[in-house]
């Protein structure tokens, strides 16, 4: 994945530190040992409520759950997830997460960045104003809290997107910084389709460019972390 990626967007110094984390974990192939548990919940949000319907995130998400399965994961799929939806999702997968040695959450659909903090956004999200987002939205640590019980947390947002609630906010909080913050979490890994402050590569077909590279190195046999 990491091979490929690095020629969709240019990776920087905080994505050679996920490099570097990962061939600590494994030398050969994606995880090991091969026997160990894998878990993966993949969501994919496209039809939204109160904001532009995004063709490829639900494409996006089927292409990575079968390429997860592929890689030996136990693969949830769920698409189109209104808050409530959402929240019950990561409940429920918490479960399957807990003693896992590896699990992971991949995310398609708008996200965005406010205050330094990252947010997917639900179908139903209306967010009249920034403040909403803590009733509406998800943030990224809600998501990681979701994996706590494994001992690989890894979550993957194919997510830089720009706001689209932002102009309808506030003059005074109307500014929204384009994509995603970046992140770095002891014990996690959370790779982005885009460097820090950068929207992704619009995607080409139907799917995005990031989905098409995870999804051809995520299961390939025998590829050394580091490549």
């Amino acid at each position: 994945m990491i091979a490929v990626c690095s020629r969709i967007v240019n990776w920087d110094g905080l994505m050679l530190r996920f490099v570097l984390m990962l061939c600590a974990v494994a030398t050969m192939g994606w995880f090991s040992p091969a026997e160990a548990r894998r878990s993966a919940l993949i969501i994919g949000n496209s039809t939204y409520a109160h904001a532009n319907f995004l063709p490829n995130p639900v494409k996006d998400a089927d292409l990575i759950a079968d390429a997860a399965r592929k890689a030996g994961f136990d693969v949830t799929l769920v698409d189109n997830l209104a808050k409530a939806d959402f929240d019950q999702a990561l409940r429920e997968f918490r479960t399957q997460a807990d003693g896992a040695e590896v699990a992971m959450i991949y995310y398609a659909g708008h996200g965005i960045e406010n205050g330094g903090k990252n947010w997917v956004i639900p179908t139903d999200a209306s967010l009249a104003e920034s403040r909403d987002l803590r009733f509406e939205a998800i943030e990224l640590d809600g998501l990681l809290e979701t994996l706590v019980g494994a001992q690989l947390r890894i979550v993957v947002l194919d997510a830089c997107r720009e706001n689209p609630f932002g102009s309808n906010w506030r003059s005074t909080v109307r500014s929204v910084p384009k994509g995603l913050a970046e992140t770095e979490v002891e014990g996690a890994l959370i790779p982005f389709a885009a460097p820090g402050g950068q929207g992704a590569t619009h995607a080409t077909g139907s799917n995005s460019p990031f989905a098409r590279a995870l999804e051809t190195r995520l299961p390939e046999p025998g590829l050394s972390i580091h490549r």
